[in-house]
């Protein structure tokens, strides 16, 4: 299996079935679909419980935040790549998977675009990086981020750099540095907007 869609949502039934609905639009279909709910108590269990045959599994329990979840669900999948599509957040189209995959690229972490959504403003945050510097430095990440919407990193290396949980917003910033910086893992961009991202 290429992929693992992992889905982290608490109190958000809205986004969530946004979200859901992203995913399983995707003409793409070489994919496992995971949810992992944080013990919500309005209605997201029910959105689940609406679209449970699409999921390859679903929990809703109360855990210690969102990289709890998060690693909850690299301990669930099986692809060979994993991307986080957390709830309010969802994919830019309904071919962004197939043009991602498509190209058959093998590196560690494929980065593509994004676009913020912030009281109704969009603004695109391109990762045009390898078409200046061609290099991702500590000094670039310190000015930048990297959106993990916008990324699938292989499971193998996000089961040996496991997110940080005692770290409440920051730990994904911490894993790029672990992994791109000190690491060296391998990475490619794809100038492809892959997901919206909605601000707050």
């Amino acid at each position: 299996m290429k992929l693992s869609i992992i889905t982290i949502n608490l109190n958000n039934a809205e986004g969530l079935q946004r979200t859901i609905e992203s995913v399983v639009s995707q003409t793409f279909t070489d994919y496992e679909y995971i949810i992992i709910d944080g013990g919500s108590t309005d209605g997201s269990v029910d959105i689940i419980k609406q679209y449970a045959e699409k999921f390859t599994y679903w929990v809703s329990e109360p855990d210690k935040g969102i990289y709890n979840a998060m690693n909850k669900g690299i301990a669930i999948a099986k692809g060979e790549y994993c991307n986080f599509m957390n709830s309010g957040d969802w994919f830019y189209d309904n071919n962004v998977l197939t043009d991602v995959f498509c190209r058959n690229i093998d590196v560690g972490i494929i980065i593509g675009n994004t676009l913020f959504v912030n009281d109704k403003k969009t603004t695109l945050y391109k990762s045009g990086f390898l078409n200046k510097c061609h290099k991702i430095t500590f000094s670039w990440l310190y000015n930048h981020t990297i959106c993990h919407q916008a990324t699938f990193i292989k499971r193998e290396i996000l089961c040996k750099f496991p997110y940080d949980e005692s770290k409440r917003i920051v730990s994904d910033y911490k894993f790029f540095i672990e992994t791109l910086i000190l690491n060296d893992v391998d990475y490619a961009h794809v100038d492809n907007i892959i997901c919206y991202f909605e601000g707050g």
